[in-house]
């Protein structure tokens, strides 16, 4: 399936530079203010100067206001470069194996390409973070008294990015020519007041740090709204029995059955736990069975053939874990280990108990064929002193059917997301550590919602999402409310992850423009010539520029590399 995605796109890339070419030769490009380097086009538009200047009139606001953001952009760029870095050596001496996590295409963050960020909410964030981004740099350089000549977009054909097109020389005192200039910005600058600079040093700062303090503002706004009025304003119904997982394949699966769907009754009968439905199947050995359930808001049914109910089922394994090494997958079922028989989970997790990380055991095994197998595994280390085979909370299921169920309480996931920022605790050190916390979960919730089988905000956009309905203010939004929450949870997301990401002290990320610039500043209080300031400062943040890109190139490949495709 990746290669798949991996082809369509290179076609598509193809396709996209095929017709630039074609417009661009014909002259249609050029009449729309557009410029084309090899599949890369920059789009400008010299409107909207009235206005820049009309939202720059209170200059002292802005200035005032982006001084005292900037202690937050420099703790974000050492923050930023150490994760870079940390990340970099614990790869060297421990290389993950390639996984959804670290796949290339899930480190970019470009929706649709990224299974972590939807297509829809991903791209409308991205875009609200461009601009907004850009409309910084231009404000703050109206404010400063530098000319903007135009706002554009970088496209390949998705928007690599937005810009304000600052007068360079006005801003850096200098002016380098060619597409890769264009693109990418100065790669050199002169000095506060030599040249044909006008930006004092101060001003070059807050210029290029106004784009990054417009995405964390941005993305407090949307937070504050989106765990304060909006997430308030929401009310869930019930608390219900969903299907938590569905091995690929099974008899669940191909019978339409999907996860998050909503289970009701099995034959006609009422279900509300678990232990009832997973009870009834094992009774129903080798016959059929009618699982009624709520999927989209709709009611629907699903007739499954059981089968043999022996064992345990396995959804899936963790790659590179035990279970993976022995050979097992999804859709075999476990019946023993060393000899005795294991006919429900609570059999396999009491056995298990036991054991220790190394130990040698045997497994007797109905493989994905219906064929009975005997299977050796040396368990591993896990999350807990004992042996570890390498399945998660939801990869063993006790029915033959191939699905996992569970009880979802909404209010309960509600309670949960409305207190992810909440500071608790006694102390103050607890309270901050606490909303630190908060805001970690909320960083890693997108990867965590597709790998781990947390539900986060994604429950507002599943078949659970009838469980939750507005109040207040919010009813007359209907179901509009859940998006208006999904709109800012991805607005805010993704504006913080621009804003750090920007920080990096590396060319020709802002990052990288600002620590050139306080470098230089701070070389010219030890070093009176300033050539040879210039000269040193050039050469660190190339030093900073060529081992961050390295890091990150290295972070993307390394798993491939050692592991192999």
């Amino acid at each position: 399936m990746d290669n798949l995605i991996w082809v369509e796109l290179f076609v598509g890339f193809i396709i996209w530079w095929t017709a630039v070419t074609i417009l661009n030769k014909a002259g249609v490009l050029k009449r729309f203010n557009i410029t084309a380097y090899g599949p890369l086009i920059i789009w400008k538009t010299y409107r909207g100067q009235k206005f820049l200047d009309w939202l720059a009139s209170p200059a002292k606001f802005w200035k005032a206001l982006v001084t005292v953001c900037l202690p937050l952009v420099m703790l974000s760029m050492v923050l930023m470069l150490l994760m870079v870095l940390l990340t970099s050596i614990i790869m060297i001496f421990s290389t993950p194996a390639p996984s959804q996590v670290n796949a290339p295409q899930n480190i970019l963050a470009i929706p649709g390409v990224n299974e972590f960020i939807p297509f829809l909410w991903g791209w409308l964030a991205l875009i609200v973070g461009m601009v907004v981004h850009e409309f910084g740099h231009a404000i703050m350089a109206k404010a400063e008294k530098i000319k903007v000549k135009s706002l554009g977009l970088l496209l390949i054909p998705v928007p690599l990015g937005a810009f304000a097109e600052i007068d360079e020389e006005e801003m850096f005192g200098t002016k380098t020519e060619g597409g890769t200039a264009e693109i990418l910005g100065p790669m050199d600058t002169k000095a506060a007041g030599t040249g044909n600079r006008k930006a004092s040093s101060m001003a070059l700062v807050r210029i290029l740090g106004a784009g990054v303090i417009s995405n964390i503002l941005i993305a407090v706004i949307a937070f504050a709204l989106l765990f304060g009025p909006v997430l308030g304003a929401v009310a869930a119904t019930n608390s219900e029995m969903v299907v938590v997982n569905v091995a690929p394949g099974s008899p669940a699966a191909l019978a339409g059955i999907h996860k998050n769907m909503i289970i009701k009754s099995v034959d006609g009968t009422n279900v509300t736990t678990p232990d009832q439905f997973n009870s009834y199947l094992k009774s129903k050995q080798g016959s059929s069975v009618t699982i009624g359930g709520i999927a989209g808001d709709k009611p629907s049914s699903y007739t499954v053939n059981v089968g043999d109910t022996q064992g345990i089922y396995i959804l899936g394994v963790i790659s590179g874990q035990p279970a993976e090494k022995a050979g097992l997958g999804p859709n075999y079922r476990l019946l023993s280990i060393n000899g005795t028989p294991v006919n429900s989970y609570a059999d396999y997790s009491t056995y298990m108990k036991n054991t220790t990380p190394g130990q040698l055991l045997n497994l007797g095994l109905i493989d994905n064929k219906g064929n009975p197998v005997e299977r050796p595994i040396t368990l591993g280390t896990g999350p807990e002193p004992k042996g570890y085979m390498g399945f998660t909370g939801s990869d063993l299921s006790d029915n033959s059917i191939g699905l996992m169920v569970g009880n979802f309480n909404a209010e309960n996931h509600l309670s949960w997301l409305r207190g992810l920022p909440a500071p608790t605790g006694d102390t103050l050190g607890q309270k901050a550590l606490s909303m630190i916390s908060g805001f970690f979960i909320i960083w890693i919730l997108p990867v965590w919602e597709v790998t781990g089988g947390l539900m986060g905000f994604g429950v507002f956009q599943s078949d659970l999402a009838g469980l939750y309905h507005p109040v207040g203010w919010a009813q007359p939004l209907g179901s509009g409310i859940l998006y208006i929450a999904l709109a800012l949870f991805w607005i805010g997301w993704l504006n913080i992850n621009l804003a750090i990401f920007n920080c990096l002290p590396m060319i020709p990320l802002d990052g990288g423009h600002i620590f050139r610039e306080v470098t230089r500043k701070g070389l010219g209080y030890i070093i009176k010539d300033q050539n040879r300031v210039d000269q040193i400062s050039k050469t660190v943040v190339n030093i900073f520029s060529v081992v961050l890109i390295s890091s990150l190139v290295f972070v993307m490949v390394a798993p491939y590399i050692v592991h192999g495709l």
